[in-house]
């Protein structure tokens, strides 16, 4: 039996490979083009700050399949909740069943696509502005046709049937017509058109084990649209190349919307208010590369508590078409506590003012380290978040936040100037849900000691919440995730929130092997994942570092990198932040550094763990040998030059003294990919500072270091396709070798010696 099964397997896998490289036939002109000058609108669903109304944030509608030929169902309005079926028990968090989504993929509204799954299979319906073809495909990277899997849609003007194509686009011509599949798997379940739209309904499996279709999983995937004005005919659809574009979304998950219910005698809308949180003339100089500016905001005066049930941005534009310099801001809330000297009456004066730069020893008012409570966070490409139906982010009453700070991070790498005036818009009701819900953020502490070699085609960093916080903020039967958003800039590929319970790793939170740094997008959680006392959370980035010459590092430019997932939960508990970072000294012997000039490794450790300044330590005439000529320097250039690491001038070893650490970084042999595994394993699976932030002022938890855990990784059932067993797909879960690390003790030695091989080699 096993041989035939072998046999059988064996056998379908050469029949896949055979449809894969024969030749298939072409389809004429049946996909608008690829054309460069196309107008591609993925980012068509931001809020301009003057600009209250979102067509993305509509409920799903919730017609039924079967419609009427002379009517589309209404586009303005909706009813069905997102997540409708619910269904939890005491010890597990809610499953969310039966949901629908939405989104418009243009940005006027001409294209509506709408999703569900049952079982192994995902249904959509398209809604178009048009009486000709529909186009619908996905892609993983690029966004275009070529190579990608698409489906084309029309409804017959002569016989009113409704029609599906299974295509793809062709692997080595960008702008050649679409091929059709050997095998059709989209199945056409009812269509129709009317004097000015068209909508069909289908579905297909998630996974059809056909070598063109793409597997549509938890991944980010780019989803590509298209219409023309005539059906699909053999020949030219001249005029068709501007109805076009592509939309990244995640596909598999619920999405919780603004609510549109209204009363059917009054007509009103539900008891849900509003507060803008924005700053005011924020001026964005040409000369800036990266901006964090806050700004203090008082809270609404709400006698009693209400709940927050959801957010949006409200971003500002210079045009329609351009994109705001915003990359991501957080609105936190500030605690009571003041530090020794300060003026509680200080806090009103700083609502009046226009804000100051973040993190700043000279411009930050000490005071605003208390505002360290997230409640809520946008990044690029998202729409904001709405909460499920029975939880709520609490504000004011008697015990409330009376000061929140919102924190913003401009990005401006084409040198622009503008006046910025975004912020949020918090949706708010005095009807209390049943659940206080809370966020709170993990991963990598942002800091130099996070470093990604250059060169690299797939680099892991990791964050650690480990259980000496969660065993004392945690509740007993623990907390419950609702949600989850990863974030990391440019050299982010891959992310995954991970979550590992006495020795064994559970199924992964969030995982996206496909991340996109331009769709930082809420991730609900269809099923809510509980998290003890004693469970590690651990957030686990890679990144893609091929064109870069020089180590990439953590820091607050999109330049340099994070590794964070910011996490809505219930219930609400003391806890603002569970992150991690390579404690100091073990960073400098990772490389073989174990003392620099004018100070000892305790100072080294204070300058990055307080923000400390280099200069309170080591004397002008030692650091003046490091400083260039700062002319026609890039802004690369300047973040190097005032990087820490370029601070630190090496004593010790005698063989790399009077170099700058960060000069020393520069001529390791990174191109050795032996040496780089063995530092990414050093790094990962080597020491890590905890860091628990209580926003409480009563509980203080010291910072503890300990090792990588030892656990079985969670392995995710096998695809039953043959074809994908020759795909170049190896998810971020896959274990790289481990070395033996029951004797660890002479591990840093060993690294030590084969990064000084390694270098005199390079020194040769």
């Amino acid at each position: 039996m096993t041989f035939l099964a072998t046999y059988r397997c064996n056998l379908l896998l050469m029949v896949y490979l055979l449809i894969a490289m024969r030749p298939s036939k072409y389809l004429l002109a049946a996909w608008p083009h690829d054309s460069h000058n196309s107008h591609q609108l993925h980012h068509g669903h931001h809020l301009g700050h003057n600009n209250a109304r979102n067509i993305s944030f509509m409920d799903t509608a919730s017609s039924s399949s079967s419609q009427s030929s002379s009517s589309l169902p209404s586009l303005s309005s909706s009813s069905s909740l997102s997540g409708s079926g619910i269904t939890s028990t005491k010890s597990a968090g809610v499953h969310h069943s039966d949901w629908r989504r939405m989104e418009m993929m243009d940005a006027n509204g001409l294209y509506m696509l709408e999703w569900w799954t049952k079982a192994k299979d995902i249904y959509f319906r398209v809604t178009v502005n048009t009486q000709g073809f529909i186009g619908l495909g996905f892609s993983r990277k690029s966004g275009r046709m070529a190579g990608s899997d698409m489906v084309l849609l029309w409804v017959d003007d002569r016989s009113g049937k409704a029609n599906a194509l299974d295509c793809h686009g062709s692997f080595t011509e960008h702008n050649a017509a679409p091929i059709q599949d050997d095998t059709q798997n989209y199945i056409v379940l009812d269509g129709f058109q009317n004097g000015t739209h068209t909508q069909v309904e289908f579905y297909r499996p998630i996974e059809t084990c056909d070598p063109y279709d793409i597997p549509l999983g938890t991944d980010t995937i780019k989803v590509l649209w298209a219409f023309g004005d005539t059906d699909p005919i053999h020949g030219n659809l001249k005029g068709h190349g501007k109805n076009r574009g592509f939309k990244p979304l995640h596909l598999l998950g619920p999405m919780f919307r603004k609510s549109h219910v209204t009363s059917s005698t009054t007509r009103r809308q539900p008891d849900i208010q509003k507060w803008d949180v924005t700053v005011q003339n924020v001026t964005i100089e040409s000369s800036m590369d990266t901006l964090y500016w806050c700004k203090i905001i008082r809270a609404p005066t709400l006698g009693e508590k209400h709940h927050i049930i959801g957010y949006e941005a409200l971003l500002t534009r210079e045009s329609v078409s351009s994109q705001p310099l915003v990359h991501h801001m957080t609105l936190f809330e500030c605690s009571t506590k003041s530090y020794p000297g300060s003026d509680p009456a200080s806090w009103d004066v700083w609502v009046k003012s226009s804000g100051a730069v973040c993190n700043s020893n000279l411009l930050t008012p000490r005071d605003w380290d208390a505002c360290i409570t997230p409640v809520a966070v946008w990044s690029i490409g998202s729409t904001g978040q709405f909460l499920p139906p029975h939880v709520g982010i609490p504000v004011g009453g008697k015990t409330g936040a009376k000061y929140y700070m919102l924190e913003i991070h401009y990005d401006n790498p084409h040198a622009l100037q503008a006046s910025d005036h975004s912020g949020f818009r918090i949706h708010y009701s005095k009807h209390l849900r049943k659940h206080d819900a809370g966020v709170m953020i993990s991963g990598v502490s942002v800091s130099d000691t996070q470093l990604i070699p250059p060169g690299q085609k797939l680099y892991r960093n990791v964050g650690i919440c480990g259980p000496s916080c969660s065993n004392v903020m945690f509740p007993e039967d623990g907390i419950k995730i609702i949600s989850g958003t990863l974030h990391s800039h440019r050299a982010g590929r891959k992310m995954t929130l991970r979550h590992v319970r006495d020795g064994k790793e559970m199924p992964r939170i969030i995982e996206d092997d496909n991340y996109d740094y331009n769709y930082q997008q809420v991730r609900q959680l269809e099923n809510e994942t509980v998290v003890l006392p004693g469970d590690y959370i651990i957030t686990d980035c890679a990144y893609e570092t091929s064109s870069r010459k020089r180590p990439t590092f953590g820091g607050y430019s999109t330049k340099q990198e994070m590794c964070l997932s910011f996490i809505t939960y219930y219930p609400r508990i003391d806890l603002a932040g569970c992150y991690s970072m390579t404690p100091v000294r073990e960073f400098f012997e990772t490389f073989g550094v174990y003392q620099f000039y004018s100070l000892n490794m305790t100072d080294v450790e204070n300058l990055f763990l307080y923000n400390g300044n280099v200069l309170d330590y080591i004397p002008n005439t030692i650091y003046a040998k490091t400083k260039p000529n700062r002319a026609n320097m890039t802004e690369e250039d300047i973040l190097y030059e005032e990087s820490l690491l370029n601070k630190l001038i090496i004593s010790d070893p005698v063989e790399f003294h009077d170099r700058t650490f960060l000069s020393h970084l520069n001529q390791l042999p990174w191109s050795e990919p032996l040496f780089t595994k063995r530092v990414e394993q050093s790094m990962i699976n080597g020491k890590h500072m905890t860091f628990c932030r209580v926003s409480n002022d009563a509980i203080s938890i010291p910072s503890e270091i300990i090792r990588y855990p030892n656990f079985t990784t969670f392995v995710k059932p096998p695809s039953l396709c043959p074809y994908q067993m020759l795909m170049d797909s190896a998810p971020l879960s896959s274990n790289s070798p481990k070395l033996n690390y029951k004797s660890t003790h002479s591990y840093p030695m060993l690294l030590s010696s084969l990064f000084i091989t390694y270098y005199l080699r390079f020194l040769q």
